[in-house]
């Protein structure tokens, strides 16, 4: 199992419509180009046993986003997602 895409994704996450959820894929260094959630992706990236870590952007209407940092636990059909959620107010 690799690192899935915005739609599926969205469909993970329970979105109430998946085709049309607004996921933007970043890349860690793009997503954090300052440093400063570096304990957070270092945490992942363990969690993740150094598989590679997306960074999806989910809008969730107005101000309101949600960041997902994820990677894979393991490699195959038994690999689950693995990260964090972080709620931010973007204006």
């Amino acid at each position: 199992m690799g690192l899935p895409d915005e739609e599926v994704f969205a469909t993970l996450i329970h979105h109430p419509n998946p085709s049309n959820a607004v996921i933007e894929i970043q890349d860690p260094a793009d997503w954090d180009p300052q440093g400063q959630y570096l304990a957070i992706l270092d945490a992942v990236r363990q969690a993740g046993k150094g598989n590679d870590v997306r960074v999806y952007r989910v809008a969730k209407g107005g101000v309101k986003v949600e960041y997902w940092v994820v990677t894979t636990d393991g490699k195959g059909k038994g690999a689950r997602l693995v990260g964090a959620k972080a709620l931010a107010v973007e204006s």
